[in-house]
């Protein structure tokens, strides 16, 4: 394979048949081809490859010893893999990190994602058996089409990219070799042969500039939600959990919001999907610069997103919340171009570390029965968790209360 091709060459590695025909239709069927649009529309700005639909070539193998032959054969062929997916756990045989490995034993440029459920091995375990790597990624099970699209397609760019910077390393790497060799035999030539060698050295720093950039960049895009340019819900977690697992080594209360949209559905049954873009576009740029440099928003899915509050207490938070809500209410409708006097409202459910979550998850179930407490009380509102007896230690209670913060007054707005 030359390095002007691209390489679009997929390995997926896993026992369950049935995750093989996933992955075929996520990456090969024509019914993929609107996620895929979507993926690379958040991956590449160029208006020319956001056209383009990439077309993968997918080998499955069920054990890590069949990918090694499929591997090794591929590298003999001159058309290596350029991504593969492994999957955790293939009993009977080797692991997905012993699988890795040999893996890499065959084809170090090879990029690897792994495929587990969190519980399978700790990350500590695997970053040191495996060792410090930017070839390597971990997808969470299960996974949707869109993560797999945005893997499979930034890792095969990296992948080219990578080749192509080798490439040209290569060649510079020639030039300065023949350089060299000129000046031993012609001195008189010094000068100019000293000039040419610091274009080459300029021009090699570029090329490795250049691709440190667009693997920032990559990885960046990789993180964001493409609608919203929020965290998208699997880095808004890994975040979450690092932040989470400080605050409480170090004492500190960290508050979690729920923000649901009011009645989106009736904006997409009453204006179409598009608007209903737009919709969620102009809440998510209304709470993200509503919010302090130090929070935290990711998209959760569909019309929800998840705020994290760091350091921060339950009245602050509660206010911040109440604040956003305002917001949003004020300005957000008029933000949608399409729709002309549409007014949005949002449903925020509030909770905080202090009363015992034992983990992020525990803590935003939390925060979203706080929210569906909003939406039965009318939406637009802030709903936030408290203790059942004001002044009383939250770890020595066994359950927790909803408590209203907006005001019944500031609710009678019209939802269209």
């Amino acid at each position: 394979m030359t390095s002007t091709e691209n390489n679009r060459r997929i390995l997926v590695v896993d026992d369950n048949v049935s995750i093989h025909q996933d992955f075929l239709k996520i990456l090969q069927q024509e019914t993929g081809l609107e996620a895929l649009e979507l993926a690379r529309t958040a991956l590449f700005t160029e208006s020319g490859l956001a056209r383009r639909r990439d077309h993968f070539t997918v080998d499955c193998a069920d054990q890590g010893a069949g990918a090694l032959d499929l591997a090794e054969a591929a590298g003999k062929e001159g058309k290596p893999y350029a991504v593969a997916f492994v999957d955790m756990r293939m009993p009977p045989g080797w692991d997905g990190l012993e699988t890795i490995e040999r893996l890499w034993g065959a084809d170090p440029e090879l990029q690897v994602v792994i495929c587990t459920a969190y519980s399978d091995q700790p990350w500590d375990e695997i970053r040191d058996r495996i060792g410090r790597t930017d070839k390597l990624l971990i997808l969470q099970k299960p996974f949707n089409s869109i993560e797999v699209l945005q893997l499979a397609t930034a890792l095969c760019r990296k992948w080219d990219l990578a080749r192509t910077v080798a490439g040209q390393v290569s060649e510079l790497n020639h030039l300065v070799d023949g350089r060299t060799t000129e000046l031993r035999h012609a001195n008189r030539q010094l000068t100019e042969f000293n000039e040419a060698l610091m274009r080459t050295v300029a021009s090699l720093e570029a090329a490795q500039t250049e691709i440190l950039r667009q693997n920032r960049e990559l990885d960046r895009l990789a993180s964001r939600d493409s609608l919203t340019g929020c965290l998208n819900r699997r880095a808004f977690y890994a975040l979450f959990e690092e932040v989470f697992a400080g605050g409480r080594q170090q004492g500190n209360e960290l508050c979690c919001l729920m923000v649901d949209i009011d009645h989106f559905k009736r904006v997409n049954d009453e204006f179409g999907h598009a608007v209903g873009d737009q919709a969620i576009q102009a809440v998510a740029d209304c709470i993200q610069s509503g919010v302090r440099l130090a929070d935290m928003v990711g998209r959760y899915g569909g019309e929800e997103f998840c705020l994290m509050f760091p350091k921060t207490t339950l009245v602050e938070a509660t206010v911040l919340a109440e604040r956003l809500r305002v917001r949003v209410a004020a300005e957000a409708g008029s933000r949608v171009r399409m729709a002309s006097g549409m007014t949005l409202t949002v449903s925020i459910g509030v909770s905080t570390s202090a009363f015992g979550a034992r983990a992020p998850l525990e803590l935003i179930d939390q925060a979203d029965r706080a929210l569906y407490a909003a939406k039965e009380s009318g939406r637009n509102c802030v709903m936030a968790m408290d203790v059942l007896v004001p002044g009383t230690i939250p770890s020595e209670q066994l359950e927790l209360q909803v408590r209203r913060v907006t005001p019944r007054e500031s609710t009678s707005t019209t939802i269209r």
